[in-house]
């Protein structure tokens, strides 16, 4: 861990740095370069906060505070991401059958397939039995 922290922390610093240099132009000049094809150099990085394996449009189960947040109903078949907000390890696991089960580590995401045929399909965190949920597919 300490091996990684010397690696990366380096790299994130820099990244700032660039962050914060290239905030000190005023913005006439930022936007007068891109509008004519000039070079400037934060145009190509991606944003920080977006998250970047999620894609356009998807839905996303949230996990926070020891609690299930979902956004309505699914479809059949659909995939669905799973965002851990909390700093325990998670699972989405079916109360029946194995229709679904996927563990998130915290801070992290994970992506499943709700089940292929319509229902309500209640299911639980195997880690802590007072995380409960209902997953509606329509």
């Amino acid at each position: 861990m300490k091996r990684v922290l010397t690696l990366v922390l380096p790299i994130l610093l820099s990244a700032f740095a660039l962050v914060a240099c290239s905030n000190d132009s005023d913005d006439s000049s930022a936007s007068s370069a891109s509008e004519h094809g000039g070079d400037h150099m934060m145009t190509d990085m991606p944003s920080m906060s977006m998250p970047m394996s999620m894609p356009a449009g998807a839905r996303e189960i949230v996990i926070s505070d020891f609690k299930y947040t979902l956004p309505g109903t699914f479809a059949p078949g659909e995939q669905v991401t799973v965002r851990n907000d909390d700093t325990a390890e998670h699972t989405v696991t079916a109360d029946t059958g194995d229709l679904f089960d996927v563990e998130v580590e915290p801070g992290a995401t994970a992506t499943f397939t709700v089940p292929g045929q319509p229902g309500t399909f209640a299911f639980h965190c195997t880690y802590h039995p007072n995380m409960v949920g209902t997953l509606e597919v329509r």
